[in-house]
């Protein structure tokens, strides 16, 4: 997922570690556990424009983010059974009133029927503080999302397959801090796919879903339920031994039954490249324009244009080196559900740069280091913003 506020670094550094963990040990079988430990310095903790001081708590915090999770992965003959789940505890030095705990969890059943027929089904829960770039307010609201889809496949030759997706998201706010931005989203996709022999892939996939604030009420400025289209082309490729793309390109439209002045028709897309010039060198970079993704931490209809570098230098077999930049901009076109009623459009604008260094001492045992600098610039200086973050880390898997 990349990420504003403190909401984003739970969910990236701590929230989804089971699952990268279990990624990481690939095809490992068996029963694993694992251990995160993180101290983070908050210059801005509720991202307020410069000379404003908090009502409730202190401007800038030390934070403790603790992790302890179990993975289990195994083959049943075709089958792929892959499970995670963690318990997180989250506590501040000045702002205890912050303090929390949250149950991640990750399951997969990869499936299989002879040679043709294949998918998943799988489950994935977060539990996170919300992000106070978006969230005005400054008492404790925990966010719980959840996701369910199930994906099938068939094989009509070695090359083509067709098939179908279902999902169910749902999204929920801890207390009566933002009951207007619960919703959940039903979904339902078909698709047919191309792969050459190379390896590279193309999907041509139609979706609808439906999407409903079960606690709002219909006005012109904030809408009970909406329905979406979404037409892609998705692919990946190999382009050399260095280089490889993968991304899509789409149409999307949604259309809100009553505020039909939060309309969006617009082409849609991510691109990311991965380059290896040499075997120490390595450079991810990422273009996107998307409505509301998950990794934006935005429960509906916010554009959102960025641009992302990531140059990475593998000093030693131990030791990477890595940088970052981000560049976003987000038009919020639509409700964004931050505020009971949003009557104009407002832009703004998100700058990140960043470094961090990482040392794998062994297979089970890394230790991290890193600093962050973000701004904000909007359209009314409430919005704007300025905050500094310096992290240390350890973690442990065996």
């Amino acid at each position: 997922m990349q990420y504003n506020g403190l909401k984003v670094r739970v969910m990236l550094l701590l929230g989804f570690s089971a699952a990268t963990a279990a990624a990481q040990d690939g095809a490992v079988q068996g029963f694993g556990l694992d251990a995160a430990q993180r101290i983070v310095r908050e210059s801005n903790l509720y991202r307020l424009a410069d000379g404003q001081d908090p009502g409730l708590g202190e401007r800038a915090d030390w934070v403790s983010l603790t992790r302890l999770g179990a993975r289990f992965r195994t083959d049943i003959g075709l089958q792929e059974v892959a499970l995670a789940a963690g318990v997180n505890a989250i506590r501040y030095r000045d702002n205890d009133h912050l303090d929390h705990e949250g149950v991640d969890a990750d399951a997969r059943w990869g499936w299989q029927l002879g040679r043709a027929l294949k998918g998943h089904l799988s489950f994935l829960q977060a539990q996170t503080l919300s992000s106070f770039a978006e969230y005005d307010g400054q008492d404790r609201s925990v966010n719980t999302f959840r996701r369910l889809e199930f994906v099938g496949d068939h094989a009509l030759t070695p090359r083509w397959s067709w098939g179908l997706g279902a999902n169910y998201t749902s999204s929920d706010y801890s207390g009566d801090t933002r009951p207007t931005a619960d919703y959940r989203v039903r979904g339902l996709s078909l698709r047919g796919g191309y792969k050459g022999r190379a390896g590279e892939q193309l999907v041509l996939s139609v979706g609808r879903a439906k999407g409903e604030y079960p606690q709002r009420t219909a006005t012109r400025f904030a809408d009970q339920e909406y329905t979406q289209n979404d037409y892609r082309l998705s692919g990946s490729w190999a382009a050399s031994g260095a280089t490889d793309l993968n991304g899509y390109i789409g149409y999307l439209t949604r259309r809100y039954d009553f505020a039909d002045n939060r309309d969006y028709d617009g082409v849609v897309g991510r691109f990311e490249l991965a380059w290896r010039p040499t075997g120490k060198l390595r450079l991810d970079s990422q273009v996107r324009r998307e409505i509301g993704a998950q990794e934006d931490l935005v429960d509906n209809y916010v554009v959102t244009d960025a641009i992302r570098l990531r140059p990475a230098w593998a000093y030693t077999d131990k030791v990477e080196l890595a940088g970052e930049m981000e560049f976003m901009r987000r038009d919020f076109g639509g409700d964004p559900g931050f505020f009971e009623e949003t009557p104009a459009d407002r832009t703004e604008r998100l700058r990140r740069l960043g470094v961090s260094a990482n040392y794998r001492y062994s297979r089970a045992l890394d230790f991290g280091a890193s600093m962050r600098w973000e701004a904000r610039s909007a359209d009314t200086d409430a919005r704007e913003y300025d905050a500094r973050t310096a992290s240390v880390s350890a973690s442990l898997r065996f």
